[in-house]
């Protein structure tokens, strides 16, 4: 998490995922949806792609977690 001009900014370290918002937990939020987003593109189109290919257990951890435990595992670091 970093600040930007009263911006919270929460980043995935080593995956292109960046969101923001007004509080941690709101810059959470965002990155949560993200991650959702993300996992329905993979299925649909990404996965094929070189630079997605790898991602299979990424997508499958948002795809079988809960919001509220996909934020627990960024608050124990992720990955």
């Amino acid at each position: 998490m970093t600040s930007d001009h009263g911006r919270i900014i929460a980043l995935m370290s080593g995956r292109p995922f960046v969101s923001e918002g007004a509080t941690v937990d709101d810059a959470l939020s965002d990155l949560v949806l993200s991650l959702r987003e993300y996992a329905e593109d993979w299925e649909a189109r990404l996965q094929q792609a070189p630079n997605h290919r790898d991602n299979w257990s990424l997508v499958q951890l948002v795809k079988l977690s809960s919001d509220a435990q996909l934020l627990e595992w960024f608050e124990r670091g992720g990955e």
